[in-house]
């Protein structure tokens, strides 16, 4: 692995989230696959000469942070699993002690309960067995410090060695018995014990059969906690926080263009022509903007804005401010307003800080903070005089339209 750290180096300066995917059991698949998506966009497998030419042409650096950026969601997906695959065979393990325990206390029961056998009998049993191997052990081992044998018959020592190795194990489990052998035992017993309690509540109610695992489950599923968030799934032809947004950029972009003072160039549906060649991994030209499918302008928004600022994850209007300000001025422009707005360092990533961050702040304010700090930075572009009062007025209707969605 150590020949693909400068090629991970570089993906990881484009994918800041990628590098947290190499603490995991797939850390040696997962730079194959970095390494060969840099070796092919690059054209090289030279880490000076992949880096000079993703920073030289824009169109590769694109195609390259698409690639990344789709390794990456494969991968965390992948991790997900993986820690769905330990939990379970953690419960498996769980679910045969318990049956094991049960089993072995039900034939204990059987035994001890069948016709003939009275309670008093059966309560004093384990106390009358563990007395007599007791007795056996410690009378034994007083029988040989008073009369130790004498002579090295070979026949005598074999047989007091086999006495002497079935007394220790009866000793041992006396003690197991009664005492617990280790905390992990005692751990077991109030697993059991919980499992037991839960079935026992859950008897007079509809779930009484499903009482043994779900206690399990709640056991089993502590330290896996929030490796993945529940997200709120829109009802059957409804549609979800993708789409919404989508069709309020998609009011504000309009059609065709190919305003020679634009320098994104030729425009479709807010797609460029530089955007939809660093899609296609090849040069386009104003033709082939202009013939762009709703399809296909769908899956780049959602690869290339959506995803890339995980706006699934941030709170609902804050989403749509984020995404339409990075369909408009680029990605890592958008995340960085957002960054300095809620106070977190500007990479132009959004980590578990920046949503920390955005979640924690009142929606209506941070919505009206965006908005502030977009015209402010259209002010500061030598295209304002042209485009202005156009850009003006999308920031008031995304604005109003992402207050909505937040309820604010």
């Amino acid at each position: 692995m150590l020949p693909l750290i400068p090629l991970i180096s570089l993906a990881g300066s484009l994918v800041p989230e990628l590098v947290g995917l190499f603490g995991g059991r797939r850390a040696g698949e997962l730079a194959g696959k970095v390494a060969e998506a840099v070796q092919q966009v690059a054209g090289t497998a030279d880490p000076a000469a992949a880096a000079r030419s993703v920073q030289e042409d824009a169109a590769k650096a694109g195609a390259l942070r698409l690639r990344l950026e789709e390794i990456r969601i494969q991968y965390q997906a992948l991790q997900v699993e993986d820690a769905a695959s330990e939990r379970q065979a953690l419960l498996e393990t769980l679910r045969v002690e318990a049956a094991d325990r049960a089993r072995a206390g039900a034939n204990l029961s059987a035994a001890l309960l069948a016709p003939g056998v009275s309670a008093s009998i059966a309560a004093a049993t384990p106390a009358a067995v563990s007395a007599l191997v007791l007795a056996g052990f410690f009378g034994f081992t007083a029988w040989l410090v008073r009369f130790p044998p004498a002579g090295g018959d070979p026949t005598t020592l074999t047989l007091l060695n086999v006495v002497v190795g079935a007394l220790v194990a009866g000793f041992t489990a006396v003690v197991n018995f009664w005492l617990g052998s280790s905390q992990g035992s005692r751990d077991k017993d109030r697993t059991v014990a919980s499992l037991q309690q839960a079935q026992m509540q859950a008897g007079a109610g509809a779930g009484a059969a499903r009482a043994p695992a779900t206690a399990l489950e709640a056991l089993v599923a502590a330290p896996f906690a929030g490796l993945a968030p529940a997200r709120a799934t829109p009802r059957p032809g409804q549609p979800g926080r993708f789409d919404l947004c989508l069709e309020v950029v998609l009011q504000q972009e309009g059609g065709f263009s190919n305003d020679a003072a634009d320098p994104g160039g030729a425009t479709q549906m807010g797609i460029t022509e530089h955007c939809l060649a660093a899609w296609r991994g090849r040069p386009v030209t104003p033709e082939e903007v202009r013939a762009l499918s709703a399809e296909e302008a769908k899956e780049i928004y959602r690869a290339q804005y959506w995803n890339l600022m995980r706006c699934e994850d941030l709170p609902r209007g804050i989403d749509l401010m984020v995404f339409d300000f990075g369909v408009n001025a680029g990605p890592g422009t958008s995340v960085k307003l957002l960054q300095r707005a809620v106070g977190v360092k500007p990479d132009g990533a959004v980590g578990p800080y920046t949503l920390r961050a955005a979640k924690a702040a009142e929606a209506g304010p941070l919505i009206e903070a965006l908005a502030q700090a977009r015209l402010d930075h259209y002010r500061g572009l030598a295209t304002f005089p042209r485009f202005g009062r156009g850009w003006a007025r999308r920031v008031e209707d995304v604005r109003r339209q992402a207050l909505l969605m937040a309820g604010a």
